[in-house]
């Protein structure tokens, strides 16, 4: 029987054997180099597999053959857009779509491009092109959705989002993003329920693991909890920990319960009341419990109790010896104390340190850096400021944020990026102000210089995408009327 070897590769290839695939492409083309069904596929494989130069030149070749395939231009575009050169992959895209406007991807794509660049007008253009051609590519709404919340213009935001499911119910990334939107404007009732499609989500290893755990206890609504046990399981950032314990401490306050809280890394136990919960991580084994449910929701089923903005809870655990280390090290700077921190772990949120160099050259304050190595260009700037301090040894200890904790606890006043140690200086009660970027967390939501969550916050919002020159003209503004 004759074996048909194009069909074998195209097997082999859409299975991921893309080496076997590639061999018997090789095969075919020695004895007929120009097979176009052949070159087509072989070129994106090449892609797949890396090997730039060569597809470079399968393409090129597939193109002398064939200079109006719509299908041969979009790969030729996906080339270059896996190789991030962005401005051929437009080009392309743009020569697939003009030839088969039926093809919505190729301006999905664009807009794609754009959005990761912050060319959110361009970006919407794209996206609304691509719905044009096809009304249902509930992508496009989402990402359309995306570029409008980027630029501010959240009511849009919040359609596109919504649309977006009509098409497509069940992907639980849209129904997240359409949850913090909602939040964000304080639709608290839906945003919470949307939020927990986060649950079903691949995009967050917490979510994975906790479908992992394969639980058979019953999710907690709200129900009555008196001598009853209550998991709950911890998720996302160490920020997000520290700012809604709370509702653990509202939960013991109103029911005689044993609550376990199951911790994603144990080193973070000593912040915590053992004798008020019962931690465990994930090498120990869940005790039996009668009821759970994840850190985060807990808001949704407080703000159904008409108790979604309970009082912070100080439960940070007093550490003698580092108290007295941080205060003999301290003692010697007189005057006003700020402490800065700069850096969070997604760069949108980040402080030009610049900024913090400028206020250190304005006030006769001492500036104390409250965060781990910072790099060499910014204690570059520092050591020509001798009002900004920076001790390199900070947090070293295997218990995070024992240091910081101390430092901030000396502090007058704590200048900080949206980051953990903004939940830590707010939670210990510290005056804290907190630099907002254009498109801040949900949890701040909309143009407040207050916080609900701590009443010892104030909020400085960027009125401009990548820029906070507003936001730092106001805090030498309210520096100046403070303090001096």
């Amino acid at each position: 029987m004759k074996v048909d070897y194009f069909k074998s590769a195209l097997l082999h290839h859409s299975k991921g054997n893309w080496n076997k695939a590639r061999e018997i492409y090789e095969h075919i083309l020695k004895t007929n180099p120009n097979n176009y069904s052949v070159l087509q596929n072989y070129g994106p494989l090449l892609s797949q597999l890396k090997e730039f130069a060569l597809a470079k030149n399968v393409f090129e070749k597939s193109l002398k053959l064939n200079p109006k395939d719509p299908l041969l231009l979009y790969n030729y575009a996906k080339f270059y857009h896996d190789q991030k050169i962005f401005d051929k992959a437009i080009k392309f895209y743009k020569d697939s779509f003009e030839i088969e406007p039926k093809n919505n991807f190729s301006m999905y794509n664009i807009g794609n491009i754009h959005l990761i660049n912050k060319k959110f007008d361009l970006a919407i253009k794209a996206f609304k092109s691509s719905i044009k051609s096809n009304p249902k590519n509930f992508l496009a709404f989402n990402n359309l959705a995306n570029s409008y919340k980027n630029i501010g213009n959240f009511d849009e935001a919040k359609k596109y989002y919504s649309e977006s499911i009509k098409i497509n119910n069940k992907n639980p990334d849209v129904h997240v993003n359409y949850a913090t939107q909602l939040l964000m404007l304080e639709n608290f009732e839906e945003g919470f329920k949307e939020y927990e499609w986060r649950k079903k989500s691949k995009t967050f290893l917490d979510y994975i693991n906790y479908q992992k755990l394969n639980l058979k206890s019953k999710v907690w609504q709200g129900e009555n909890l008196e001598n009853k046990k209550l998991l709950v399981i911890t998720e996302q950032g160490i920020g997000d920990l520290i700012q809604f314990v709370r509702y653990l401490y509202k939960i013991k306050e109103s029911y005689n319960v044993e609550i376990i809280l199951y911790l994603k890394n144990k080193k973070f136990s000593h912040f915590l009341e053992t004798e008020k919960f019962k931690i465990i991580s994930e090498e120990d084994k869940i005790p039996d419990h009668d009821f759970h449910n994840h850190l985060l929701s807990l808001l949704g089923i407080f703000n159904k109790k008409n108790q979604l903005f309970y009082k912070t809870v100080n439960f940070f655990k007093n550490n003698k010896n580092t108290e007295e280390k941080w205060t003999k090290k301290l003692e010697k700077y007189k005057g006003l104390k700020i402490g800065i921190n700069a850096y969070t772990s997604l760069q949108k949120k980040n402080i030009p340190f610049s900024y913090f160099v400028k206020l250190a050259s304005i006030y006769k304050a001492n500036f104390f850096l409250i965060q781990k190595k910072p790099s060499d260009n910014d204690l570059k700037e520092i050591s020509v400021r001798k009002n900004i301090i920076c001790f390199p040894d900070i947090d070293e200890s295997e218990k995070p944020f024992l240091d910081s904790i101390e430092i901030i606890k000396q502090m007058d006043l704590v200048i900080t990026a949206d980051t953990s140690t903004a939940h830590l200086s707010a939670t210990l009660g510290k005056k804290t102000w907190i630099i907002l970027p254009f498109l801040s967390d949900w949890r701040w939501f909309l143009k407040k210089s207050e916080s609900n969550w701590y009443k010892n916050v104030k909020l400085f919002r960027s009125e401009e995408i990548d820029n906070l020159d507003t936001a730092f003209k106001s805090v030498e503004k309210d520096l100046k009327k403070a303090f001096f």
